[in-house]
């Protein structure tokens, strides 16, 4: 495993208080990767037994599901704390378009109001701490001086690479397009649009809770 972690620069969509451009770092991934990728390190590199893992990762996603809807958070010691995270549910209007929803009367909240929005995480110290003593070297892959735009794919690579991920997986979010392509979530909301609104879409679109969810056209 390296320990060089890389780095692009971006411009900030808002100036600071004398107009001036100000700038954000964000992590450069290459890619995401999965639990299958996961087993074939463990595998590999003979630190654990991938069917073991696999077992116990199973098992995990049961046990926080089942602690996490018991009212309980779950806190996994060295690792950090995982806990629910409540909304209102959705609500649409006679043309299909999500009202924004406000309660000026909390009498009149009922659960019927509620969701689940997602889970939420807190590291703990001790893991944070891991990461921070490791002595990583930072490089800018966008090079001293140089601001980075979000990587141009055509429409062609970004339905192949899609067509690979719901190979594995059946929902899409902003966020995972974010991490998939490296690209800004301005880039992301684009192509997903795009993707929803070109004759014969390839997504269409549908909301869970406070997250917008995408699905992969069934291929006739």
């Amino acid at each position: 495993m390296g320990y060089n972690i890389k780095f692009s620069v971006h411009r900030n969509p808002q100036k600071d208080s004398e107009g001036n451009d100000t700038y954000q770092v964000r992590h450069e991934t290459n890619e995401t990767v999965g639990k299958a990728y996961l087993l074939r390190h463990l595998k590999n590199s003979n630190t654990f037994r991938p069917e073991l893992m696999e077992a116990a990762l199973t098992v995990l996603e049961r046990e926080i599901i089942a602690q996490l809807t018991d009212n309980l958070r779950l806190h996994l010691e060295g690792l950090g704390t995982f806990y629910l995270k409540l909304g209102f549910r959705p609500r649409y209007d006679e043309m299909g378009n999500e009202m924004k929803i406000q309660f000026t009367d909390p009498a009149k909240i009922t659960g019927n109001d509620v969701c689940i929005e997602t889970v939420g995480f807190t590291p703990d110290r001790q893991f944070l701490k891991q990461l921070h003593e490791q002595g990583y070297h930072f490089i800018n892959a966008t090079g001293r001086g140089h601001v980075g735009h979000s990587t141009e794919q055509t429409e062609e690579q970004v339905r192949k690479r899609l067509d690979e991920w719901f190979d594995s997986h059946e929902i899409l979010t902003c966020r995972q397009m974010m991490s998939l392509f490296g690209i800004t979530r301005y880039m992301a909301n684009k192509w997903l649009e795009h993707l929803c609104t070109t004759p014969s879409s390839y997504l269409y679109p549908q909301k869970i809770g406070g997250t917008i969810c995408y699905y992969r056209h069934t291929k006739e």
